[in-house]
């Protein structure tokens, strides 16, 4: 290779990383463009307006998204079917917008965000008023209601009464002055407001479902037949959830509409029905229950009240006929009055959640942990 093309080779060299040299900021130019991402639902338009006049459109893809202009500075993007494409507007100006557009159908990829409030206010009312007698004379003769109607009570050596743990808040001992005759009175008053409270939060993917329960299981013990000797029984446990339950499922009808099965439920312990098996003490339970099918905008509250019950008794216990007596039937009776008023408030508010972009609410942000547990005991040594 002679001279001449050595310095023609340099020369074409020196061409081609000068082409190079003003290509490369531009490339990078090109990657710095800032890519905006716009979520749009089907059927939806995305308005926009630029301070500058706009020159050219591009878009990738107009059977999912398409464009119309309206102005040099104003233009409007309707989604039309599910899917991504790109959109690039160039400005008067020099400057250029990168757009990806994702439209989506209004239950494809969202969530539901379910705020719960459930309230039980409950008033409570019981009044107990119990006389028991007893009449003994010396011919071997025995009366007695209540307390009375039996001598565990009395001490055979002493002849002291002991009463049991069970009473009344107030009793009265007496005789009367009289040799014959005893006397127990016994008389007690409850009043009680109680208020059970539960806000849960549930979100759950859309046409799913969640549940919710804050309280806890009941051991019930189930007596089951031996299969091997005749007449043998085994003893298993069953366990039996109560407290306060949500069962619910939405569907997203549109972005602005949701369609909810919600299955609110309250239930408590009720000892006074309770039942004697084997010597165990198993409460029934005391359960209210609602389910219903709505349609609710997003961001607004649906309110389920109005489920009162009211529960009055009224027990009289005592002597035969004579009870019945105006006045002096007090003296031969017993009387157990209670009663129970409760009323079940349910609030539920839905919103429509992008997984891809949570709220503020459902996001937890933790610091970094930057506390050194070793470093006070490490630094007076590492000095000099």
């Amino acid at each position: 290779m002679t001279g001449k093309h050595i310095g023609h080779l340099r020369t074409w060299w020196y061409v081609a990383l000068c082409a190079l040299t003003l290509l490369v900021p531009r490339v990078n130019a090109a990657q710095e463009t800032q890519v905006t991402r716009i979520g749009l639902p089907v059927g939806r338009s995305y308005p926009f307006r630029s301070e500058d006049p706009i020159q050219r459109v591009s878009i990738v893809n107009d059977a999912v998204a398409e464009v119309v202009v309206i102005s040099e500075r104003e233009l409007v993007v309707n989604g039309r079917s599910s899917g991504e494409t790109d959109i690039i507007l160039w400005l008067a100006s020099g400057r250029r917008l990168h757009w990806r557009i994702q439209v989506v159908t209004a239950p494809d990829r969202a969530q539901v965000s379910l705020a719960v409030k459930v309230a039980e206010v409950r008033r409570d009312a019981l009044r107990e008023l119990g006389v028991s007698g007893l009449y003994r004379d010396n011919k071997d003769v025995r009366v007695g209601t209540g307390l009375f109607r039996s001598d565990v009570v009395f001490d055979e050596a002493t002849g002291d009464i002991t009463l049991p743990p069970a009473t009344r808040f107030m009793t009265v001992l007496t005789d009367f002055g009289a040799d014959d005759f005893l006397a127990f009175l016994e008389a007690e008053e409850q009043r009680g407001n109680a208020r059970l409270l539960a806000e849960p939060n549930l979100l759950v993917a859309n046409r799913d479902s969640a549940s919710f329960l804050a309280g806890g299981e009941l051991p019930i013990p189930v007596v089951q037949s031996g299969g091997g000797q005749a007449g043998s029984s085994n003893v298993t446990i069953q366990y039996r959830e109560f407290g306060v339950r949500l069962y619910f499922t939405p569907e997203i009808l549109s972005d602005s509409l949701i369609k909810l099965r919600v299955t609110p439920e309250v239930s408590s312990l009720d000892f006074a029905n309770a039942v004697l098996l084997q010597g165990f003490r198993i409460p029934a339970l005391r359960t209210r229950r609602i389910s219903s099918n709505v349609d609710v905008r997003r961001n607004e509250s649906l309110v389920i009240s109005g489920m009162i019950s009211s529960e009055q008794e009224r027990v009289t216990t005592g002597v035969p006929f004579l009870k019945d007596i105006p006045i002096l039937g007090l003296l031969f009776s017993s009387t157990r009055w209670q009663r129970n008023e409760t009323e079940l408030i349910v609030i539920v508010t839905p919103t429509i959640v992008d997984p891809m972009r949570p709220r503020a609410q459902d996001q937890i942000r933790l610091r970094p942990d930057t506390a050194r547990p070793a470093r006070d005991a490490i630094e007076p040594r590492v000095r000099p």
